[in-house]
C-alpha cells in the first residue's frame, strides 16, 4: 500500500516538544493535535452577544445587539452553550494526525515514512508496556525508507509533499516489490496538479503491472467535488 498526504504536523509536534526536557523524549505524553486553537477560537469566536429585535422608521423588522453603559451584554443561553460546547471538546480522547496514526498502528517495521520531519514520536513496546517515544531521523532517512520498501522490506509506504517528487514508488521489473501498488489518496491537499504529480509516483514507465488508485473523502461535498476534478484528470 503507498500511501499519499499533504500534513505532517511537525511544526505543532516540534512546538510540543519544545515544551517538554529532551531527557523526557523516551516516554513522551503529549497531546499533538490542535485542541488549543480550536479552543481559543471558541472561545473568542463563538457569538454569544445579545441582541433585541426592533422596527426601524419604515416599518422593517429587524435586529440590533444590546448594551449597557456601552458594554455589550452577552446571552446567557449563548454563553452556556458555548461553555459546554467547551467542556466537551476538552474532553474528547487526542487525535493523532494521519501519518501519526499509519507509523503507530502499524509500526516503524511495516510503515516506510517518506517525508521532510526530521523528528517523530513512535510506539515502542506492547499492551501495557507501549509508550510513545521521540525518534530522531536522518538525512538519508527517506532514502532509506523508499529502499526497504522497494526491496519488500516494508509493506507500506506513506509520503508527503516531500517524497512526491524525483521519487519512484511503482512495481518496477527491478525492483524485488513487483507487487499490485494501491495508492490511497488520503490527503490530496488543494493543488490538483501536486496532487496528480504524487499519483505519478506509483505509475510509471517499466512496471510489472499499473496501480490501483483509491482516493479516500469524507461526505464534505466539497472535498468529494475537488477529488472528481483529480479523477478527471488521471
Amino acid at each position: 500500500a503507498v500511501i499519499q498526504i499533504v500534513s505532517t504536523g511537525e511544526a505543532l509536534m516540534e512546538r510540543r516538544l519544545s515544551e517538554i526536557p529532551s531527557e523526557d523524549w523516551g516516554d513522551v505524553r503529549v497531546d499533538i493535535t490542535p485542541r488549543e486553537a480550536c479552543l481559543d477560537n471558541l472561545q473568542h469566536s463563538f457569538p454569544v452577544q445579545l441582541y433585541e429585535p426592533f422596527t426601524d422608521g419604515e416599518g422593517n423588522l429587524s435586529s440590533r445587539p444590546v448594551t449597557r453603559d456601552g458594554q455589550p451584554v452577552e446571552c446567557r443561553e449563548a454563553v452556556r452553550r458555548r461553555d459546554a460546547l467547551i467542556e466537551h471538546l476538552a474532553s474528547l480522547p487526542p487525535v493523532p494526525g494521519a501519518l501519526d496514526q499509519v507509523v503507530q498502528h502499524f509500526g516503524v517495521e511495516e510503515v516506510a515514512e517518506v517525508t521532510g520531519r526530521s523528528r517523530r514520536i513512535i510506539r515502542q513496546g506492547e499492551g501495557g508496556a507501549a509508550r510513545l517515544v521521540v525518534e530522531t531521523r536522518s538525512a538519508s532517512a527517506n532514502l532509506a525508507e523508499t529502499a526497504a520498501f522497494m526491496d519488500d522490506a516494508k509493506r507500506i509506504l506513506i509520503f508527503s509533499d516531500a517524497g512526491g517528487t524525483g521519487r519512484s514508488y511503482h512495481a518496477d521489473f527491478g525492483a524485488k516489490n513487483q507487487r499490485l501498488r494501491v495508492h490511497y489518496l488520503l490527503e490530496p491537499g488543494w493543488k490538483a496538479d501536486a496532487a496528480i504529480q504524487g499519483l505519478g509516483r506509483t505509475n510509471r514507465t517499466n512496471q510489472a503491472q499499473p496501480p490501483l488508485f483509491r482516493p479516500v473523502a469524507t461526505d464534505v461535498k466539497a472535498e468529494k467535488r475537488f477529488l472528481s476534478t483529480i479523477a478527471r484528470r488521471l
